[in-house]
């Protein structure tokens, strides 16, 4: 046996290191004694000639199978004779349970060339440390936050001391910057027209959604663009151009005014009063006592339809309830709308109705954002 003398452990003979602490064992008689010892046959046979070169070690006993033989550290002074080429087979078991080495012998045992880690184990979180300035952390969530960042990117909490970056300025809006909107009758939009700030032409002549409508003009309307306003006007045609009005919002109008509520195409007329010609004649006619205004249907061209009398505090119509019905109408709400005097003027007053109230243009007019209006059978809305 020898005795290491580094850790006082017990080695077989023909051992040349340590199996307690891995030091080299001291060289003498021993090593000539146990060189002339007869190798025991390995138990897989005689190893061929290729083998040779680099024989197993011998199989350990029961008293050492329980700690394998660690790996020596490879130092420039040192090195083994020769390396093991396969796992040492296991002796085969006796009745006598197999001793096993002290527990500080095993702590002591270390794999070559482990090293302890430099530091502690952090989180995920530490990756981000190397890339943010030691200490600089989110207020909020705790996160590392990177340099020259004005705002957490885990919680968005705004950095203190780091002004966010200035940026550039919405590009100016180029144009056309306005659209005239086609509304189809299930309310999606159905193309739509750009209108610049230069007049563009509306109409039959367009094409497109335009030219199927038979109520158009070849040129019917003329759009243009000032600031955040559209100007429309009508350019003659036939039908003419009529906006829709606001819902409970009374608008003044004029003697020939003509308004348009569901299919109805309707005109007001002012009442003479009996006035006097420049002379100082009076004009015959029947009384009409309390009467200021009339209203009549339009059924084609210069030619007019049904007229009512219009006096007191005014009329309402409707296709349900109201002095003028239209029952057969289904575009006119129950009750839709009201015209009535005050101060000598006339208004006309939408009463919330589904389709809304439009009066027709009889010059150029403005329009907004949101605005309705109609041309032919077609409705259309104004979109900056």
């Amino acid at each position: 046996m020898i005795v290491c003398s580094n850790c006082g452990k017990e080695n077989q003979d023909h051992y040349k290191f340590c199996l307690g602490c891995g030091s080299d064992l001291p060289r003498g008689e021993q090593e000539d004694q146990s060189s002339d010892m007869p190798t025991p046959t390995p138990p897989s046979g005689t190893p061929t000639a290729s083998e040779e070169t680099s024989p197993p070690p011998p199989a350990p006993t029961t008293e050492d199978e329980a700690v394998p033989a660690p790996a020596p550290e490879s130092t420039p002074d040192s090195k083994p004779e020769t390396e093991p080429t396969a796992e040492p087979e296991a002796a085969p078991p006796t009745s006598t349970p197999p001793k096993t080495a002290p527990t500080d012998a095993v702590e002591e045992q270390e794999p070559a060339g482990k090293t302890e880690p430099a530091g502690p184990v952090t989180d995920a979180g530490a990756a981000d440390d190397q890339t943010a300035p030691q200490g600089l952390r989110c207020e909020s969530c705790g996160s590392a936050i990177q340099e020259g960042f004005a705002f957490c990117g885990s919680c968005g909490t705004p950095v203190p001391g780091v002004s966010p970056p200035i940026s550039e300025p919405p590009a100016a809006k180029t144009e056309p910057g306005a659209r005239l909107v086609l509304i189809q009758p299930d309310g999606t939009e159905g193309g739509h027209v750009d209108i610049p700030t230069s007049e563009v032409a509306i109409g039959r002549d367009a094409g497109g959604f335009f030219g199927n409508d038979p109520f158009l003009s070849p040129t019917h309307a003329v759009f243009h663009l000032d600031g955040e306003d559209v100007h429309a006007k009508d350019s003659g045609s036939l039908n003419g151009l009529f906006v829709k009005i606001k819902p409970n919002n009374p608008v003044e109008i004029q003697s020939g005014d003509i308004f348009r509520i569901g299919q109805e195409l309707i005109q007001f007329e002012e009442i003479d009063r009996g006035t006097r010609a420049a002379d100082g004649t009076e004009k015959m006619g029947s009384p009409m006592e309390g009467l200021w205004g009339r209203v009549a249907l339009i059924v084609g061209r210069d030619r007019l339809g049904n007229a009512f009398p219009i006096g007191g505090d005014g009329i309402v119509m409707g296709r349900e309830r109201g002095n003028i019905l239209f029952p057969e109408d289904g575009y006119v709400s129950g009750v839709h709308v009201k015209l009535y005097t005050s101060e000598n003027k006339f208004y006309l007053s939408d009463l919330g109705s589904s389709n809304g109230t439009f009066l027709k243009v009889q010059k150029e007019t403005t329009l907004t954002a949101g605005s309705f209006l109609l041309m032919g059978q077609q409705l259309f809305r104004i979109d900056l």
